[in-house]
């Protein structure tokens, strides 16, 4: 029987919700669960439970059991009376037994509480407290034999605390809000829980941190405040301290962010029927689940129902219904080996991007994903398949940083086009930071030059460009499109004679220039005293465009009019001589407009 308590300095963070949900996973994978509500001067285990049993139902409980043992010095017979069985056993799961507080509706359990001596229960020389509990304890475990005993315990420190967090348990789930008191607080509890001597045989008590109320990140300036939330915490409880027996070390905190739905009516996330609705706060429930559960309680239960769904014959024969039954399963029983399983049945019926890539969301994002090999095929996926981000789903870039922390043997290849999913994705300054690393390793650096260049020109990182150019120079002035970023580079800055260099060289640079950026071209032409020549070909290009009546093509030398200031010499070449020119020209008006009053707005 594993005794799992959870606690909180303060009330109102979720505590006992989280308890209900995980007694309920536990008992759909086939664990016989006990759950005992310690809070006893505030008791509430049983409302989370509304189906199964009601206030009114509850006769006795814990604080009759104590009260029994203080006044008259012998501890009852049986449990039964003072528990209730919530829902029995059944093919589809195990049951969960309540060891309610007591019937919180009568005075007589006031009356009860208020008259235990907790002092002379575990102070007074000869106190039998201790014991006292060790011995319930034991009764649980040999009347029911359950798999395991829940506690919700009382919070702040007290003598029912201690015992919850101290004597009771193999695990405790700590569970904070992101305040001062409640920082502090859990810094004492759990320096105590560290210093508790243990009885032989013992396993020092493992604690698992939950920080909750978390509202969740939307945006990824959000997640990097989460981080910076969880950060501070860790250092204020990992702070040094002289006596190193109470020196703490806490590595992982989970996350249970807020959920609105909740704020307006509390309920179960999880319940004997499956998952009720998909959330964030569902996530992280399943998330904190696998950290405390071991998986030996979990993967024999689901190997034997996906051992079944994917036999051979219902795979050739029923494969719509293999595949009915595996997506139910998942719904029903979320785990890392249902997901990958899942995973694995989409590829192999070549099912469409959207269900593939939703599945790997949904595993990583729960549980994150430690198979090797189910992470190499999302790999796999991601260096063959069209990155567009409007493609949907896009793909989740953190699990290729995962994957690149493993240091495979296409590292480099894969980080090439990470670097080339987060320019497509908008966020450029990583996409810089992949590139600069590649640099440092590849021999072929102009491709990486390319990409670093494109980034130095859209963020205006100009100074840094020209740092590249001076290290890089050998690979920059030989390669043709590496001379054009340069030529764009030079003309923002204002370096003309620079840019005249670059275009001095047979004639190479300014065609490349011309065919890659025509605008930056004929800007560049004119700068550098070739105004006529670039007339010239200006013209070429809108007579051609023209003579083949392609809007299109149209469009686009109508743009470079615009921007370079000559609108309306565009509009008076084309009026009447292109079936589609006031379209054209109205679309170009709109455009330029909404630019230029932008401009304005941010200037």
């Amino acid at each position: 029987m594993e005794t799992i308590t959870f606690y909180s300095y303060k009330g109102g963070v979720g505590r006992t919700l989280a308890l209900a949900n995980i007694a309920i996973y536990l008992s759909r994978f086939g664990q016989n669960v006990c759950i005992m509500d310690f809070d006893l001067e505030a008791p509430g285990l049983h409302y989370k439970f509304p189906q199964f049993v009601k206030a009114a139902d509850i006769k006795k409980g814990l604080v009759d059991f104590i009260y029994v043992f203080t006044h008259n010095k012998v501890i009852p017979q049986s449990l039964n009376e003072f528990t209730l069985e919530l829902y029995p056993s059944s093919k589809s799961q195990s049951g969960i037994r309540l060891i309610p507080a007591g019937d919180v509706l009568s005075p007589d359990y006031w009356r009860k509480l208020a008259s235990i001596d907790w002092h002379s229960l575990f102070y007074e020389e000869d106190s039998e407290g201790i014991p006292f509990f060790l011995e319930l304890k034991e009764k649980i475990r040999k009347e029911y034999n359950p798999d395991f005993l829940l506690i919700d315990s009382r919070t702040g420190i007290t003598e029912m605390s201690g015992l919850c967090t101290s004597l009771l348990p193999d695990k405790v789930i700590f569970l904070i809000i992101n305040n001062q008191e409640n920082i502090e607080g859990a810094h004492q509890i759990l320096q105590s829980i560290q210093r508790v001597e243990r009885f032989p045989r013992q396993k020092p008590i493992g604690v698992t941190f939950a920080l909750t109320r978390i509202p969740f990140p939307e945006e990824e300036k959000d997640e990097e405040i989460e981080r910076q939330i969880v950060k501070d915490i860790q250092d204020v409880l990992n702070e040094p301290v002289e006596d190193l027996e109470s020196q703490l070390n806490i590595q992982d905190i989970c996350i249970l962010h807020s959920d609105r739905e909740l704020e307006l009516s509390e309920s179960l996330r999880i319940s004997q029927e499956g998952i009720t609705k998909e959330t964030p706060l569902l996530r992280d429930y399943l998330r904190l689940f696998s950290k405390i559960i071991p998986k030996k309680v979990i993967e024999p239960r689901l190997d034997s129902i996906l051992n079944e769904i994917t036999a051979t014959a219902n795979i050739l024969e029923a494969p719509d219904k293999a595949q009915q039954e595996m997506e139910g399963l998942v719904a029903s029983y979320p785990h890392p080996k249902s997901l990958e399983k899942l995973i694995d049945f989409y590829i192999l019926r070549n099912e469409k991007r959207e269900k593939i890539l939703g599945a790997f969301h949904d595993l990583w994002r729960t549980f994150g994903i430690d198979n090797s090999r189910i992470l190499s095929k999302y790999v796999s996926f991601f260096m063959k398949w069209d990155l567009s981000p409007r493609r949907e789903p896009n793909f989740d870039l953190a699990i290729l940083e995962e994957y690149l922390e493993l240091s495979p043997e296409d590292r480099i290849s894969v980080e090439k086009r990470l670097a080339e999913a987060y320019k497509e994705y908008d966020r450029p300054k990583i996409a810089l930071k992949h590139y600069l690393q590649l640099l440092e390793e590849v021999k072929e650096k102009d491709e990486i030059l390319g990409g670093i260049l494109d980034i130095c020109i859209e963020e205006e990182l100009y100074d840094d460009a020209m740092e590249l150019f001076e290290k890089y120079f050998d690979i920059i002035d030989s390669d043709v499109s590496l001379r054009v970023k340069k030529v764009e580079v030079m003309f923002k800055v204002g370096k003309l004679e620079e840019v005249q260099k670059l275009l001095d060289d047979g004639g190479i640079t300014e065609r490349a220039l011309f065919e890659e950026k025509p605008y930056l071209y004929f800007s560049a032409m004119e700068r550098s005293g070739k105004s006529e020549e670039a007339n010239k070909k200006l013209n070429m290009m809108l007579n051609e465009a023209l003579m083949r009546r392609n809007p299109e093509r149209l469009d686009e030398v109508g743009r470079i009019f615009y921007r370079l200031g000559r609108a309306d010499e565009f509009k008076n070449k084309i009026s009447g001589r292109h079936p589609k020119a006031d379209y054209i020209l109205r679309h170009l008006d709109l455009e330029y407009r909404d630019r230029q009053w932008y401009r304005e707005r941010i200037l």
